[in-house]
Protein backbone atom coordinates (compact mmCIF):
# COMPACT_ATOMS: atom_id res chain seq x y z
CA UNK A 1 0.00 0.00 0.00
CA UNK A 2 2.82 2.34 0.89
CA UNK A 3 4.53 1.54 -2.41
CA UNK A 4 1.33 2.37 -4.34
CA UNK A 5 1.15 5.79 -2.64
CA UNK A 6 4.75 6.49 -3.56
CA UNK A 7 4.04 5.61 -7.20
CA UNK A 8 0.94 7.84 -7.27
CA UNK A 9 2.86 10.77 -5.81
CA UNK A 10 5.64 10.25 -8.36
CA UNK A 11 3.10 10.23 -11.19
CA UNK A 12 1.45 13.43 -9.91
CA UNK A 13 4.84 15.16 -9.65
CA UNK A 14 5.71 14.04 -13.19
CA UNK A 15 2.38 15.32 -14.54
CA UNK A 16 2.85 18.62 -12.76
CA UNK A 17 6.34 18.96 -14.25
CA UNK A 18 5.01 18.24 -17.74
CA UNK A 19 2.24 20.80 -17.26
CA UNK A 20 4.72 23.47 -16.15
CA UNK A 21 7.03 22.77 -19.09
CA UNK A 22 4.16 22.95 -21.58
CA UNK A 23 2.91 26.13 -19.91
CA UNK A 24 6.31 27.81 -20.15
CA UNK A 25 6.78 26.78 -23.76
CA UNK A 26 3.22 27.62 -24.76
CA UNK A 27 2.48 30.67 -26.92
CA UNK A 28 2.13 33.95 -25.07
CA UNK A 29 0.02 36.88 -26.18
CA UNK A 30 2.51 39.45 -27.38
CA UNK A 31 1.62 43.07 -26.78
CA UNK A 32 3.00 45.98 -28.74
CA UNK A 33 2.74 49.74 -28.17
CA UNK A 34 0.06 51.57 -30.11
CA UNK A 35 2.47 54.44 -30.74
CA UNK A 36 6.00 53.34 -31.49
CA UNK A 37 7.43 56.63 -30.25
CA UNK A 38 9.25 57.77 -27.16
CA UNK A 39 6.70 60.00 -25.39
CA UNK A 40 9.38 62.66 -24.89
CA UNK A 41 9.88 62.87 -28.67
CA UNK A 42 6.22 63.69 -29.40
CA UNK A 43 6.02 67.26 -30.69
CA UNK A 44 2.59 67.53 -32.31
CA UNK A 45 -0.89 66.13 -31.71
CA UNK A 46 -4.00 66.38 -33.85
CA UNK A 47 -7.43 65.23 -32.64
CA UNK A 48 -10.33 65.38 -35.08
CA UNK A 49 -13.67 63.94 -36.13
CA UNK A 50 -16.41 65.00 -38.51
CA UNK A 51 -17.34 67.98 -36.31
CA UNK A 52 -14.06 69.54 -35.11
CA UNK A 53 -10.29 69.59 -35.55
CA UNK A 54 -7.90 70.38 -32.71
CA UNK A 55 -4.16 70.83 -33.20
CA UNK A 56 -1.47 71.01 -30.51
CA UNK A 57 2.24 71.74 -30.54
CA UNK A 58 4.88 71.66 -27.82
CA UNK A 59 7.01 74.73 -27.14
CA UNK A 60 9.75 74.57 -24.51
CA UNK A 61 8.05 71.62 -22.86
CA UNK A 62 4.61 73.28 -22.72
CA UNK A 63 1.67 72.17 -24.89
CA UNK A 64 -0.41 74.77 -26.73
CA UNK A 65 -3.52 74.68 -28.84
CA UNK A 66 -2.84 76.15 -32.28
CA UNK A 67 -6.19 75.39 -33.97
CA UNK A 68 -8.98 76.38 -33.88
CA UNK A 69 -7.69 78.92 -31.33
CA UNK A 70 -4.30 79.79 -29.91
CA UNK A 71 -4.34 79.03 -26.20
CA UNK A 72 -2.41 76.98 -23.62
CA UNK A 73 -3.66 73.39 -23.50
CA UNK A 74 -5.20 71.93 -20.37
CA UNK A 75 -2.30 70.28 -18.55
CA UNK A 76 -4.41 67.62 -16.82
CA UNK A 77 -6.01 66.45 -20.07
CA UNK A 78 -2.72 66.38 -21.97
CA UNK A 79 -1.11 64.39 -19.14
CA UNK A 80 -4.03 61.94 -19.16
CA UNK A 81 -3.66 61.52 -22.93
CA UNK A 82 0.01 60.63 -22.54
CA UNK A 83 -0.60 58.40 -19.53
CA UNK A 84 -3.64 56.46 -20.80
CA UNK A 85 -3.26 56.49 -24.58
CA UNK A 86 0.28 57.16 -25.77
CA UNK A 87 1.73 54.47 -23.48
CA UNK A 88 -1.05 51.93 -24.21
CA UNK A 89 -0.39 48.50 -25.72
CA UNK A 90 -2.56 46.12 -27.72
CA UNK A 91 -2.72 42.48 -28.75
CA UNK A 92 -1.44 41.80 -32.26
CA UNK A 93 -4.40 39.47 -32.89
CA UNK A 94 -7.05 41.44 -34.84
CA UNK A 95 -10.64 41.49 -33.64
CA UNK A 96 -11.67 41.60 -37.29
CA UNK A 97 -10.58 42.89 -40.66
CA UNK A 98 -12.03 44.09 -43.92
CA UNK A 99 -14.66 46.67 -44.82
CA UNK A 100 -17.38 44.82 -42.91
CA UNK A 101 -15.25 44.89 -39.75
CA UNK A 102 -14.75 48.64 -40.09
CA UNK A 103 -18.50 49.11 -40.36
CA UNK A 104 -19.25 46.70 -37.52
CA UNK A 105 -16.80 48.40 -35.15
CA UNK A 106 -17.72 51.92 -36.37
CA UNK A 107 -14.19 52.65 -37.52
CA UNK A 108 -14.92 54.23 -40.88
CA UNK A 109 -13.16 57.54 -41.49
CA UNK A 110 -16.43 59.42 -40.98
CA UNK A 111 -17.40 57.83 -37.64
CA UNK A 112 -14.10 57.35 -35.80
CA UNK A 113 -12.16 59.69 -33.55
CA UNK A 114 -8.80 60.40 -35.20
CA UNK A 115 -5.59 61.02 -33.25
CA UNK A 116 -2.42 61.85 -35.17
CA UNK A 117 0.85 61.93 -33.24
CA UNK A 118 4.04 63.41 -34.67
CA UNK A 119 7.63 63.06 -33.55
CA UNK A 120 11.08 62.00 -34.74
CA UNK A 121 10.17 62.91 -38.29
CA UNK A 122 7.18 60.58 -38.55
CA UNK A 123 3.45 60.63 -37.87
CA UNK A 124 1.23 57.86 -36.52
CA UNK A 125 -2.44 58.17 -37.46
CA UNK A 126 -4.85 56.15 -35.31
CA UNK A 127 -8.65 55.92 -35.26
CA UNK A 128 -10.83 54.97 -32.28
CA UNK A 129 -14.42 53.88 -31.60
CA UNK A 130 -16.41 52.69 -28.62
CA UNK A 131 -19.23 50.14 -28.81
CA UNK A 132 -20.35 50.55 -25.20
CA UNK A 133 -17.72 48.06 -24.00
CA UNK A 134 -15.22 48.61 -21.19
CA UNK A 135 -12.46 49.11 -23.80
CA UNK A 136 -12.20 50.82 -27.16
CA UNK A 137 -11.43 49.51 -30.63
CA UNK A 138 -8.91 51.10 -32.95
CA UNK A 139 -7.14 50.80 -36.27
CA UNK A 140 -4.32 52.52 -38.06
CA UNK A 141 -5.25 54.86 -40.89
CA UNK A 142 -4.91 53.01 -44.19
CA UNK A 143 -5.40 49.59 -42.57
CA UNK A 144 -8.65 47.61 -42.25
CA UNK A 145 -7.46 45.48 -39.32
CA UNK A 146 -9.36 46.22 -36.08
CA UNK A 147 -7.71 45.83 -32.68
CA UNK A 148 -8.81 46.33 -29.09
CA UNK A 149 -7.02 48.76 -26.80
CA UNK A 150 -7.45 48.23 -23.08
CA UNK A 151 -8.32 51.81 -22.22
CA UNK A 152 -11.00 54.35 -23.11
CA UNK A 153 -10.23 56.96 -25.72
CA UNK A 154 -13.30 57.78 -27.81
CA UNK A 155 -15.56 59.02 -24.98
CA UNK A 156 -12.84 60.77 -22.97
CA UNK A 157 -10.59 62.49 -25.50
CA UNK A 158 -13.17 63.85 -27.95
CA UNK A 159 -13.00 67.14 -29.81
CA UNK A 160 -15.01 69.43 -27.50
CA UNK A 161 -12.77 72.51 -27.39
CA UNK A 162 -13.56 73.65 -23.80
CA UNK A 163 -12.23 70.32 -22.47
CA UNK A 164 -8.79 70.96 -23.98
CA UNK A 165 -8.23 74.63 -23.17
CA UNK A 166 -6.34 75.56 -20.05
CA UNK A 167 -8.88 77.10 -17.63
CA UNK A 168 -6.28 79.57 -16.33
CA UNK A 169 -7.08 83.18 -17.30
CA UNK A 170 -5.17 85.10 -14.63
CA UNK A 171 -2.66 83.33 -12.39
CA UNK A 172 -0.07 85.35 -10.47
CA UNK A 173 1.75 84.58 -7.27
CA UNK A 174 1.47 87.29 -4.64
CA UNK A 175 5.09 88.34 -5.08
CA UNK A 176 4.38 89.05 -8.76
CA UNK A 177 1.76 91.68 -7.84
CA UNK A 178 2.88 95.25 -7.18
CA UNK A 179 -0.28 97.31 -7.64
CA UNK A 180 -3.97 96.41 -8.01
CA UNK A 181 -6.17 99.32 -9.10
CA UNK A 182 -9.92 98.80 -8.95
CA UNK A 183 -12.44 101.15 -10.58
CA UNK A 184 -16.23 101.22 -10.89
CA UNK A 185 -18.94 103.88 -10.98
CA UNK A 186 -19.10 104.08 -7.18
CA UNK A 187 -15.86 102.62 -5.84
CA UNK A 188 -12.25 103.37 -6.81
CA UNK A 189 -9.21 102.31 -4.82
CA UNK A 190 -5.62 101.13 -5.13
CA UNK A 191 -3.80 98.31 -3.38
CA UNK A 192 0.01 98.51 -3.25
CA UNK A 193 2.33 95.77 -2.02
CA UNK A 194 5.68 96.39 -0.33
CA UNK A 195 7.34 93.18 0.76
CA UNK A 196 4.72 91.21 2.69
CA UNK A 197 2.57 94.27 3.46
CA UNK A 198 -0.36 95.70 1.51
CA UNK A 199 -1.45 99.32 1.56
CA UNK A 200 -4.94 100.64 0.75
CA UNK A 201 -5.67 104.05 -0.77
CA UNK A 202 -8.72 105.80 -2.17
CA UNK A 203 -9.75 109.46 -2.60
CA UNK A 204 -10.58 109.86 1.11
CA UNK A 205 -8.17 107.70 3.09
CA UNK A 206 -4.95 105.76 3.08
CA UNK A 207 -3.85 103.03 5.50
CA UNK A 208 -1.84 99.86 5.99
CA UNK A 209 -3.95 96.70 5.68
CA UNK A 210 -3.68 94.49 8.79
CA UNK A 211 -2.01 91.11 8.49
CA UNK A 212 -4.43 88.22 7.88
CA UNK A 213 -7.11 90.60 6.63
CA UNK A 214 -9.62 88.45 4.74
CA UNK A 215 -10.46 91.06 2.10
CA UNK A 216 -6.90 91.33 0.80
CA UNK A 217 -6.48 87.58 1.06
CA UNK A 218 -9.51 87.10 -1.20
CA UNK A 219 -8.14 89.56 -3.77
CA UNK A 220 -4.71 87.86 -3.82
CA UNK A 221 -6.38 84.42 -3.99
CA UNK A 222 -8.56 85.17 -7.02
CA UNK A 223 -5.65 86.73 -8.90
CA UNK A 224 -3.75 83.49 -8.32
CA UNK A 225 -6.64 81.34 -9.56
CA UNK A 226 -8.99 83.21 -11.87
CA UNK A 227 -10.10 80.23 -13.93
CA UNK A 228 -13.00 79.39 -16.23
CA UNK A 229 -14.10 76.65 -18.62
CA UNK A 230 -16.52 78.90 -20.51
CA UNK A 231 -14.96 80.81 -23.39
CA UNK A 232 -16.59 83.02 -26.03
CA UNK A 233 -14.50 83.23 -29.19
CA UNK A 234 -15.01 86.23 -31.48
CA UNK A 235 -17.80 87.68 -29.36
CA UNK A 236 -20.82 89.22 -31.05
CA UNK A 237 -21.03 93.00 -31.25
CA UNK A 238 -23.88 93.00 -28.76
CA UNK A 239 -21.60 91.29 -26.24
CA UNK A 240 -18.73 93.68 -26.93
CA UNK A 241 -20.99 96.71 -26.37
CA UNK A 242 -21.05 95.80 -22.67
CA UNK A 243 -17.40 96.77 -22.34
CA UNK A 244 -17.83 100.39 -23.37
CA UNK A 245 -18.95 100.95 -19.77
CA UNK A 246 -17.85 97.88 -17.80
CA UNK A 247 -19.11 97.32 -14.27
CA UNK A 248 -15.59 96.88 -12.89
CA UNK A 249 -12.08 97.46 -14.21
CA UNK A 250 -9.02 95.97 -12.51
CA UNK A 251 -5.55 97.13 -13.57
CA UNK A 252 -2.55 95.10 -12.49
CA UNK A 253 1.06 96.25 -12.30
CA UNK A 254 3.38 93.27 -12.08
CA UNK A 255 6.91 92.84 -10.79
CA UNK A 256 8.31 92.35 -14.31
CA UNK A 257 6.98 95.83 -15.24
CA UNK A 258 4.19 94.25 -17.24
CA UNK A 259 0.66 95.63 -16.92
CA UNK A 260 -2.64 93.85 -17.42
CA UNK A 261 -6.21 95.14 -17.53
CA UNK A 262 -9.31 93.13 -16.64
CA UNK A 263 -12.77 94.41 -17.51
CA UNK A 264 -15.89 92.80 -16.05
CA UNK A 265 -19.39 93.30 -17.48
CA UNK A 266 -22.59 91.82 -16.08
CA UNK A 267 -23.72 88.73 -18.03
CA UNK A 268 -26.60 87.45 -15.88
CA UNK A 269 -27.51 87.15 -12.19
CA UNK A 270 -24.79 84.58 -11.54
CA UNK A 271 -22.01 85.50 -13.96
CA UNK A 272 -19.87 88.26 -15.45
CA UNK A 273 -18.12 88.46 -18.81
CA UNK A 274 -14.38 89.17 -18.64
CA UNK A 275 -12.24 90.88 -21.28
CA UNK A 276 -8.46 90.80 -20.85
CA UNK A 277 -6.28 93.62 -22.20
CA UNK A 278 -9.07 94.90 -24.45
CA UNK A 279 -8.79 91.79 -26.61
CA UNK A 280 -12.25 91.01 -28.07
CA UNK A 281 -11.17 87.76 -29.74
CA UNK A 282 -11.65 85.73 -26.55
CA UNK A 283 -14.07 86.57 -23.73
CA UNK A 284 -14.48 84.60 -20.51
CA UNK A 285 -17.51 83.81 -18.38
CA UNK A 286 -16.67 83.95 -14.65
CA UNK A 287 -18.73 83.50 -11.51
CA UNK A 288 -20.03 86.47 -9.53
CA UNK A 289 -17.76 85.56 -6.62
CA UNK A 290 -14.69 86.15 -8.77
CA UNK A 291 -15.76 89.78 -9.23
CA UNK A 292 -17.12 90.41 -5.75
CA UNK A 293 -13.61 89.89 -4.37
CA UNK A 294 -12.85 93.39 -5.72
CA UNK A 295 -16.05 95.13 -4.58
CA UNK A 296 -15.31 95.40 -0.84
CA UNK A 297 -15.41 98.84 0.74
CA UNK A 298 -12.53 100.42 2.65
CA UNK A 299 -13.76 99.29 6.07
CA UNK A 300 -13.40 95.61 5.17
CA UNK A 301 -9.69 96.17 4.49
CA UNK A 302 -9.25 97.60 8.00
CA UNK A 303 -10.46 94.52 9.83
CA UNK A 304 -7.92 92.44 11.72
CA UNK A 305 -7.99 88.66 11.48
CA UNK A 306 -10.48 86.81 9.32
CA UNK A 307 -13.71 88.68 10.06
CA UNK A 308 -15.59 90.66 7.40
Amino acid sequence: MKRNKTILIAILVALLAVYLVLRLKGPEERLRPVYDLDSLSIESIEVFDQANTLKFTKNKGVWYLTEPVKWPADTLRINALFRNVFTAKYSRTPMGEGLQALKRFELQDSTALHIVVGGKGKKIHTMFSNMGNPYDYFRYHGSNEVYQIKTKVYNIFGTDLPNWRSPHVVNYYEDELLVVEVASKNNNYKLTRKGYDWHYQNARESFQIPANNLAIMKVVSILANLDTYIFIDDGEQKMLERFKNPDWTVKLTLSNNRKQELKFAKFNDQQFVLMVDNDPSVLFIVANDSVFRFTRNADTFKLKGYGL
